[in-house]
């Protein structure tokens, strides 16, 4: 019984992924286009999923950006669709800059 106990931890252990060891990353509540409370979903480098929050589930383990009160905007000559490199603007009180799905030092 000790042992399935042990065995049962070191399965719910090993299944726990801290935000900095999944690679995704997803803002969340940002504005998007006409979605005023979207979900973006970053996984190497590229759109993984792009929706309003309601219907757009956030992966567990993912590096979550609050978006709320800005605006989301793809890079001049890029497109926010999934399949895409990940580059955009995200704008409001400041503003951060991501391509190929990481934050540009400014």
């Amino acid at each position: 019984m000790r042992k399935l106990l042990l065995a049962v931890c070191v399965a719910v252990l090993t299944a726990c992924v801290s935000p900095q060891e999944s690679g995704v990353k997803v803002i969340v509540g940002a504005k998007l286009g006409a979605v005023d409370y979207s979900v973006v979903v970053i996984a190497n480098g590229k759109f993984q999923a792009v929706g309003p929050q309601a219907t757009t589930p956030v992966p567990k383990g993912a590096e979550i950006t609050s978006g709320l009160g800005m605006t989301i905007e793809p890079v001049p000559g890029g497109q926010i669709e999934v399949g895409q490199p990940a580059n955009l603007m995200l704008k409001g009180g400041t503003e951060r800059i991501m391509r190929n799905g990481e934050w540009a030092e400014k």
